[in-house]
C-alpha cells in the first residue's frame, strides 16, 4: 500500500506543478485578473475539474501561483541581508503583477496572505539580531523593513515611468535603484548592529 501512495502523491504533485507552472505563466502575460482555470488547464494539460479538486477555487489557485512564483525565485539562498533585498526586487522586477496584486490586497484591505507572513518572519529575525547585538539601540527594524518592501513593490511597476523622467535606461534606473536599496540595508544593518 505504501508504494501505492507514493506514487498516487507524485502523480498529484507533478499535476499540481503543472497547474501552477501554467498559471504563474498566464499571470505573467496576462496579470492576476486576466486568465480563465480553462486558460490553465489547457496550457497545462490538466482536466479543469482536477484544478478545483487540488486548489478548491480560482482565489486559492491564484495565491498558489504567485507563492510558486516567489518560491521559484528564492531557490538560491543569498548569502547577506543585502543580497536578500536585492534577490526580492529583482524577482518583482521580472514578475511586475505580483506586486500589482499585493497592492490591490493592501487597496482592498485584504491580507497580505504569505508575503505578510514572510515580513512578519524577517521582522522578527532582524528585531533578534538587534536585541543580540545592539539591545541599546533606537533603530526601527520593523519599519525599515516595511519601506523596503513597499519600495521593491512600488518599483516593479513604476520603473519605466521613472526611467523616463530620469531619462536613462530601465536597466539603469533598476541597477540604480538596487545599489541604493543595498546601500540603505547596508546602513540599516550597521545602525541595527552597532550600538550607540
Amino acid at each position: 500500500m505504501p508504494a501505492r501512495t507514493s506514487a498516487f502523491a507524485r502523480k498529484r504533485e507533478v499535476a499540481c506543478n503543472a497547474i501552477l507552472d501554467a498559471t504563474s505563466r498566464i499571470i505573467a502575460e496576462k496579470g492576476v485578473e486576466g486568465f480563465t482555470i480553462s486558460e490553465v488547464a489547457l496550457r497545462a494539460q490538466i482536466n479543469r475539474a482536477l484544478i478545483y479538486h487540488y486548489f478548491g477555487d480560482r482565489n486559492n489557485l491564484v495565491v498558489q501561483a504567485i507563492d510558486y512564483i516567489i518560491k521559484l525565485s528564492e531557490s538560491a539562498e543569498p548569502e547577506s541581508m543585502t543580497d536578500s533585498v536585492e534577490s526580492s526586487a529583482r524577482m518583482y522586477i521580472e514578475h511586475p503583477e505580483i506586486a500589482r496584486f499585493f497592492f490591490q490586497l493592501l487597496l482592498t484591505g485584504r491580507p497580505l496572505l504569505r508575503l505578510g507572513e514572510r515580513i512578519t518572519d524577517a521582522i522578527s529575525g532582524l528585531e533578534r539580531l538587534q536585541e543580540e547585538h545592539a539591545p541599546d539601540s533606537t533603530y526601527d527594524s520593523a519599519f525599515a523593513l516595511i519601506i523596503l518592501v513597499l519600495s521593491q513593490l512600488s518599483w516593479a511597476f513604476s520603473r519605466e515611468e521613472f526611467a523616463r523622467l530620469l531619462h536613462i535606461s530601465v536597466e539603469e534606473a533598476d541597477d540604480r535603484f538596487i545599489r541604493y536599496l543595498r546601500g540603505a540595508t547596508e546602513k540599516g544593518m550597521q545602525a541595527m548592529t552597532n550600538a550607540k
